[in-house]
């Protein structure tokens, strides 16, 4: 068997490393390996630019800065690793090159998407990067954007053609990419599905802490909602799970509530407590309170331009986006005045940790603002309260298609979403589904009836358990990549020179990190096999193996661990938090004098 890695980002380690150990495992159990990389055909701007905080922008000398150190890791991987290297640039041919800036020539900013080459997107492909760090709505490019896309799609157009010439040379059975989203990796994945070749992209795990200690592998084109409905997360989820799922998963909540990683948006939790939440709210006290949390539309919006929107087969859209689901909420609020709104605009939305620019999604949200009910408040993150602390008052969550409706479900808060084509960052059976406004508005007030549920926790935390310890593989033995706390959270001075400072330690450092990484690495023998059995058995994700032990647990253990859990955040995290209401109120109350398993 032989796979081939597109692997042009050396310089970005958290990425090339993991990529490395799996090339060598496979190496080491008799499959031909070799990896594509870059000797600078790419230095228009590429992913290795803007993890070492390299801007579009920046002059082009700054941009060969990268190139040359991305150049220094890639032999070092060659050379330790011993994993034959196969480099784009000499495959693209001067014909190639005339042929690309004729198609740069023919585009406009309004033929841009239709643009197409052996029936493959690639006018869309290559705005994939763009889209998401501008934060774009909006297919009209501007003359500033549109002069950098050209470039995106000059490297989209050579990692196909490029690409295509080395699969028909070495005719690989399967290959590996890092996030097939990335332009130049979803052309050279397009290039091996035309010919038949099968396709896996590769990429950090979903935990919070320990996203880079674990990878996930999927099939490109298999996507979260055919997980949701595989078998392996059908039978994972009706079966208890034990102490190390429940503790790997709390360990995901406490990284959250440390906010320290920056894939997290919501500032860190401070213990604000709930009176004081309610009065820098305007909510008053006894007002039940029901949180609609927003989503970020360019990330949808960017994997929609790109084809790579999962395709729900049980679902339609009740609402045609979120601001239509907000009128509705309007009015929701307007005929319940006991109940108070508070809408939560996604952090994306606004200049963050990750990406400093405004979305001009939040400034359409915010004209709405002067025809609000009196029992709605705006809650943004100028406000400086953590998505962690707001919990604490929370009766009921209202989700469109965030993450933040299984975190909140994890802490046995009810959660309430709308039938939605585009839900698909987690099974929306772990919540309540309203198909028409009037069930959507019935599935509401029956939540709020309801109340906090250890059901709700239990469902949540199957789903955590699945999607860290088998829809990821563990890479811990090899990998250690905590977030570093001392990177700044916010934008500004402190973060520019931190910037500053890692585009110096990539660019001219003596390699001692990755030297030590090579020393010590070393993959667990379950995780090998694993990953090999998805590739040469032509699975579609890591869940399919039949190769993951048994849990072996009872429903009995089960909600006792879950109850231990949930009162240690109400006793530890939460403890000086006595309002009987609050969130920690009400798990004391179902659970501290709860002497029957499992009871609610």
């Amino acid at each position: 068997m032989k796979v081939l890695f597109f692997s042009p980002f050396s310089n970005v380690w958290e990425h090339s490393f993991p990529e490395g150990l799996v090339a060598e495992s496979f190496a080491a159990r008799g499959v031909q390996v070799a990896a594509v990389r870059c000797d600078g055909i790419l230095k228009v701007h590429c992913v290795a630019m803007s993890a070492a905080g390299v801007g579009i922008d920046s002059p082009l000398a700054t941009r060969e800065q990268v190139c040359r150190a991305c150049v220094k890791r890639r032999d070092f991987i060659t050379e330790r690793m011993q994993i034959p290297a196969i480099v784009l640039d000499e495959w693209v041919t001067d014909a190639d090159r005339d042929y690309v800036e004729s198609v740069v020539a023919s585009l406009r900013p309004d033929t841009w998407t239709e643009f197409e080459l052996d029936g493959v997107p690639l006018g869309r492909y290559a705005a994939y990067e763009l889209w998401l760090n501008l934060k774009l709505v909006s297919t009209d490019l501007t003359p500033a954007v549109w002069a950098h896309y050209v470039g995106q799609l000059r490297n989209t157009l050579y990692a196909y053609l490029g690409g295509a010439k080395i699969l028909d040379a070495e005719r690989p059975d399967a290959i590996i990419v890092y996030n097939d989203h990335y332009s130049v990796n979803h052309a050279f994945s397009a290039a091996a599905r035309a010919r038949g070749i099968r396709s896996y992209t590769i990429h950090g795990g979903h935990h919070i802490v320990r996203r880079a200690e674990t990878l996930s592998i999927l099939a490109s084109g298999h996507t979260m909602e055919d997980v949701f409905r595989s078998e392996a997360w059908n039978e994972y989820s009706r079966a208890p799970i034990g102490k190390s799922e429940i503790d790997l998963v709390a360990s995901h909540f406490d990284g959250l509530l440390e906010g320290s990683s920056a894939f997290a948006y919501s500032s860190a939790f401070e213990g604000t407590g709930s009176r004081e939440l309610r009065h820098r709210l305007g909510i008053a006290d006894g007002a039940r309170v029901l949180l609609a949390a927003m989503s970020s539309e360019d990330e949808l919006m960017g994997v929609r331009l790109i084809d790579a929107i999962p395709t729900n087969l049980t679902q339609t859209s009740l609402f045609a986006d979120q601001f239509e689901w907000v009128d509705f909420l309007f009015e929701y609020a307007r005929r319940h005045p006991d109940v108070h709104l508070l809408l939560r605009l996604h952090p994306r939305m606004f200049p963050n940790k990750r990406e400093n620019v405004l979305s001009p999604v939040a400034s359409q949200i915010m004209a709405r603002r002067d025809d609000a009910p009196k029992n709605i408040t705006f809650n943004m993150p100028s406000d400086g309260l953590a998505l962690y602390d707001i919990m604490q008052i929370v009766d009921v969550l209202l989700n469109f298609r965030s993450t933040v409706g299984a975190e909140l479900s994890s802490f046995g808060i009810p959660v309430v979403v709308p039938s939605n084509a585009d839900f698909y960052t987690y099974p929306s059976t772990l919540n309540r589904v309203g198909h028409t406004t009037e069930e959507y508005g019935a599935q509401i007030d029956a939540a709020l009836r309801e109340g906090w549920s250890l059901e709700n926790a239990r469902r949540a935390y199957r789903w955590y358990a699945f999607l860290f310890s088998r829809f990821a593989v563990d890479f811990s033995d090899a990998v250690s990549s905590r977030p570093i706390a001392v990177r700044p959270k916010k934008p500004g001075l402190r973060l520019r020179l931190w910037n500053k400072f890692v585009f110096l330690v990539l660019q001219h450092g003596p390699l001692v990190r990755e030297r030590l990484a090579i020393r010590n690495r070393g993959l667990s023998e379950s995780s090998q096999e694993v990953l090999l059995d998805v590739v040469k058995g032509g699975l579609d994700a890591a869940p399919d193996s039949k190769l993951w032990p048994p849990i072996d647990v009872t429903l009995e253990e089960e909600s006792a661990l879950l109850r231990e859990r949930l009162l240690g955040f109400a006793e530890a995290r939460w403890s000086a938090e006595a309002d009987p209401d609050s969130l920690a109120g009400r798990i004391r109350s179902h659970l501290a004098a709860d002497a029957s398993v499992g009871g609610r």
